[in-house]
């Protein structure tokens, strides 16, 4: 289970910055540690890394008293390259068993001109980058209004420097869990610190969740980075239509099998939907290994018979990858929900994004419990869901309670609240 652990800790000199980050590692377990803004270099630096206890380091060294961005792991879980670095951030590539990816710290400077040549630089990146990707860390930045809470109004101008980059890099922010703001000053809160990630990230880890944690000494949250939460099924599924199985030639002769062997319309809708998930399973297939299949024939085929031939195999592979096609974008279609995007706009890829966002957005990764504490350990979440439903329907003396979304971003979590 990887995690990544990014922190901006307003320096790392002190014994304090220690005995926090032990206690944030001895709970957290993470996999890679981000920090950002430590505000020392040279040996003093490398005293406190040997103090964190990991074993492997990258390091951009701070300018005087400023910035800084320091990435540790443990090389038995990771192992970590330099691919670039700069100023205000520090890219690498990540291996994990089999399993390759991007990395993107970033520490983006508090002033409005020099972020500008990091949100320059990351568009750059993007051109290059067409496999998992995902930056981290402090942007100094806000994407929307419900990023801020007090100091002045919202100021659009100052923000679309920040969401130009987000949108020209075709990055998607990556949503959280906990509380709404990761930085603090008298009156003013704001999400400064947060994890963004391109389509291929969300294809790779469709399950990541980001934490906000508990905020100590820094005037900023840690947020936590988790690829593989360890999620508890969620019981039977309902039985759902496919529209694409009407693309598929055999399905009219599967509906008139099933629906004939029942003696009303109840017995007939039980029969279709027992049929149906066999014959899903068996006749109509993964769609996904059903492409791959097909391209990897035709690409023998042509290399046997030459990409122009007219050989009848190589003709009945290219239509069946066709209707293969049609099927997935369908499928896609379908789960994506996006009434308003007219069918046949074979943007498969773009359908299948929003699919992931839309689980990510719906899945409840954190709830707060009556004592105001956040609760993540998903065992615990079905009981507390449980024995709040049934206080409510059972119990007529207690006030009415409601579920409340922590955050409106993507990860949305829920507390309970008492009217």
């Amino acid at each position: 289970m990887i995690k990544i652990f990014t922190w901006n800790c307003r320096g790392a000199g002190s014994k304090r910055f220690l005995r926090v980050f032990r206690e944030y590692r001895r709970k957290y377990r993470p996999s890679i540690v981000i920090i950002v803004e430590p505000k020392i270099n040279g040996d003093k630096a490398e005293e406190v890394i040997k103090e964190m206890r990991f074993d492997k380091q990258l390091v951009v060294d701070a300018a005087g008293q400023s910035g800084g961005i320091w990435v540790l792991w443990d090389s038995g879980m990771v192992t970590i390259t330099e691919v670039h670095r700069a100023e205000q951030f520090l890219h690498v590539r990540v291996h994990c068993g089999q399993e390759s990816w991007l990395l993107t710290a970033v520490y983006a400077n508090p002033a409005l001109i020099q972020r500008r040549e990091l949100w320059t630089a990351i568009r750059r990146i993007a051109e290059e980058v067409t496999e998992p990707w995902l930056l981290a860390g402090d942007f100094n930045s806000i994407l929307q209004p419900v990023d801020k809470l007090g100091g002045t109004p919202f100021d659009a101008a100052r923000a679309r420097d920040f969401q130009d980059c987000v949108l020209d890099a075709g990055l998607l922010d990556m949503g959280f869990s906990g509380p709404p703001f990761t930085w603090f000053r008298t009156c003013l809160k704001e999400r400064l610190d947060r994890g963004l990630a391109n389509p291929a990230w969300n294809s790779a880890f469709p399950d990541t969740i980001i934490s906000h944690l508990p905020r100590l000494r820094s005037d900023h949250r840690p947020i936590l980075i988790n690829l593989n939460p360890l999620f508890q099924p969620a019981g039977h599924k309902p039985f759902k239509f496919l529209a694409a199985w009407l693309l598929h030639e055999g399905f009219k002769d599967m509906v008139t099998s099933a629906w004939g062997r029942g003696t009303d319309l109840a017995s007939s809708i039980a029969e279709f939907t027992e049929e149906a998930k066999q014959w899903n399973k068996n006749v109509f297939g993964n769609i996904m290994k059903k492409k791959n299949d097909l391209l990897g024939r035709i690409k023998r085929l042509e290399l046997r018979y030459g990409g122009d031939s007219n050989d009848t195999r190589l003709v009945q592979a290219r239509a069946e990858l066709e209707s293969v096609l049609l099927q997935e974008e369908m499928l896609w279609y379908q789960k994506s929900r996006l009434e308003w995007i007219a069918y046949g706009d074979s943007n498969t890829k773009h359908f299948h994004s929003r699919t992931i966002s839309r689980r990510q957005r719906n899945r409840v990764a954190a709830l707060k419990n009556f004592a105001g504490e956040w609760v993540d350990d998903q065992n615990l979440l079905l009981d507390m869901a449980r024995q709040f439903y049934e206080e409510l329907y059972t119990d007529d003396n207690n006030p009415l309670s409601t579920l409340q979304p922590a955050s409106g971003a993507l990860g949305t979590t829920w507390r309970i609240v008492l009217d």
